[in-house]
């Protein structure tokens, strides 16, 4: 393989950049056919839906129990702006789960560009920039985030392009730049709770490049932005303050997001076992995950030989880019490790791109040094772009959505009849429909004196109702005691078992509302 360096002097600069970006698009349009959809792809996807088409906020899939009480009417549960966002791209595009992945696409190609911009502005080298934006494009974290309905991405992008454009405009109008970035941020904000990253990361980098040409009046100016979507969101709790107080905090609260606030120790360990050896294939993987998974871990084990050159290298610490990096990663390791409880992988993508340019930074600081660098920064790279891309490939061709979702989804359409419904995880109303079709309800009903036609029994059934023989065997009993006896198993296919209601006890059914879409 040609390093970055190499290939600028080969091809024309306006081909390099273009030519990844195609790759990751294609990547993302790959996984978008043919990953099976999940159950939190359902839940944003039907407050989306509802809101584009219908005009109201309610998620009707989800079953309004516990701290989701109302959400049928108001979804209060997460930040705002994911929902507005979907319902546009609804109205303008169509609304499927492909129609519902581009948009995160749209943002993963915002998220690369913009840290192409940042890696040029920081390192002052466009080889730097350009790796940058290859090790991105490829990035296996990176391409699912795009390719995958959650908020996550556009959280991400909205944050990072925060930082890119402060850097492209303060040397024309800081005042412009410092409002224009701290809009990006209060979108990235009202987009997840992790927006709270960009907000730290902004100005720590207004403070290292800025801080002698600061104005207090440029700086309260910048801070117009936050009113206004506070403003904007608090019009929207005031609809149904109980129901925000309830869901938001219930969702904070749940899963123990914010369990280990107080116990950093546990944090930290939880952050390396749960996070990153999960993600990068040296712990449990998800259901449906195959393959040499292990080879994952060869990207992480480039970061941390990146990280050591950084912190051990004073010459390559003292290039420009390096230290203002390494501050933010560390920022950014330590709010994740304390804010996030659950460890979910996919909010690698906060972090991933600081990883990204690092590694850019030091395999091309290594590539200068000797013949013997030349070869160790090539081998890495390569092994990089190879393990990651084949790992897509690998993800694609396994084709989740056709061999495992299509034929559970064509069972229960082809078995069904108007007006019936079906208890299961969120992700299968992509295929039944969004109006009322599917319940999102593990309990089966339980205390809502109801029962469905069909329960679907998948991975994330199975382990929360694993959770509920722990917490609530009441619960779990009900379920299990009502399958025995009012259902049989129809279906026992790729992670699906389908449960239908037995004709004899075909009573309390909950029936769909009809729709005009």
């Amino acid at each position: 393989m040609v390093m970055v360096r190499d290939l600028i002097q080969r091809t024309p600069h306006r081909w390099i950049a273009p030519l990844f970006l195609l790759v990751f698009l294609a990547l993302c349009v790959g996984m978008s056919l043919t990953k099976r959809p999940w159950s939190d792809e359902g839940w944003f996807a039907a407050a989306g839906y509802n809101l584009a088409f219908n005009g109201k906020p309610g998620t009707l899939v989800l079953e309004p129990r516990g701290y989701r009480e109302g959400i049928d009417r108001y979804t209060y549960w997460t930040a705002p702006l994911y929902y507005p966002l979907q319902a546009v791209w609804y109205r303008v595009f169509g609304f499927s789960l492909f129609s519902m992945r581009s948009l995160s696409t749209f943002f993963g190609l915002l998220l690369i560009l913009s840290l192409y911009v940042i890696a040029l502005h920081l390192f002052q080298d466009h080889a730097v920039a350009l790796l940058t934006l290859m090790l991105l494009s490829f990035d296996y974290v990176v391409v699912m985030g795009a390719s995958f309905g959650r908020m996550d991405i556009i959280c991400s992008a909205f944050g990072w392009s925060a930082v890119a454009a402060f850097l492209l405009l303060r040397n024309r109008n800081l005042t412009l730049a410092l409002l224009c970035g701290q809009t990006l941020v209060a979108l990235s904000g009202l987009t997840h709770f992790l927006g709270i990253l960009y907000f730290f990361a902004f100005w720590i980098l207004v403070f290292w490049s800025d801080r002698t040409r600061l104005t207090i009046k440029a700086v309260l100016f910048s801070f117009l932005p936050y009113v206004i979507g506070g403003l904007a969101w608090g019009a929207y709790i005031m609809q149904a303050p109980e129901l925000f107080i309830s869901q938001f905090g219930g969702n904070a609260a749940d899963g123990g997001r914010l369990k280990l606030l107080t116990d950093p120790f546990s944090a930290v360990f939880k952050e390396i076992s749960d996070r990153y050896l999960v993600a990068y294939g040296l712990a449990s993987h998800s259901a449906g995950s195959s393959g040499p998974v292990w080879l994952k871990s060869f990207v992480l084990f480039a970061y941390l030989l990146a990280l050591v050159l950084a912190t051990s290298n004073e010459r390559f610490r003292s290039k420009p880019g390096v230290r203002i990096s390494l501050l933010l990663l560390v920022l950014f390791f330590v709010v994740m490790t304390v804010l996030d409880g659950q460890k979910l992988t996919y909010y690698l993508l906060n972090i991933v791109p600081l990883f990204s340019a690092i590694l850019a930074a030091a395999a091309l600081y290594i590539y200068k040094q000797s013949s013997l660098g030349k070869v160790a920064a090539t081998s890495i790279i390569t092994g990089i772009i190879l393990v990651q891309f084949g790992g897509a490939i690998l993800k694609i061709r396994s084709n989740g959505y056709a061999n495992q979702y299509s034929p559970a989804a064509e069972f229960i359409r082809s078995n069904s009849g108007p007006g019936d419904i079906s208890y299961g995880s969120a992700e299968i109303a992509f295929a039944l429909g969004f109006d009322g079709q599917v319940v999102d309800d593990h309990w089966l009903g339980y205390e809502k004196d109801r029962t469905p036609k069909f329960f679907i029994l998948e991975e994330v059934y199975e382990e929360a109702l694993d959770g509920r023989r722990r917490d609530m065997p009441e619960v779990y009993s009900f379920v299990m005691q009502t399958l025995e006896r009012d259902y049989d198993l129809v279906y026992d296919k790729s992670h699906y078992r389908i449960y239908q209601r037995k004709r004899s006890s075909a009573i309390n059914e909950p029936k769909a509302e009809t729709s005009t879409h």
